[in-house]
């Protein structure tokens, strides 16, 4: 139930903010991710996405044996 109490919390947060909040979060957020601001590319990550993006090498899929299909595979 924590959980959900949480999660009820943090809708009410999202549904409060003004659009000026929205500005000035996704700034913030994006000075962090990006330092200078700007996206961009390095050679690392390109190698990396190389290696493990699209096409790379496909996931295992599990599959489900429990009755009720409410596993934590399922879920």
């Amino acid at each position: 139930m924590p959980d959900r109490i949480l999660v009820e919390s943090l809708l009410t947060a999202l549904l409060a903010r003004t659009p000026a909040e929205t500005v000035a979060l996704t700034t913030r957020l994006r000075e962090s991710c990006w330092p200078g601001g700007e996206d961009r590319t390095a050679p690392a990550a390109r190698e990396w996405v190389r290696r493990w993006g699209p096409g790379g090498i496909p996931p295992i899929l599990l599959t489900c044996s429990c009755p009720g299909g409410r596993c934590a595979v399922c879920n």
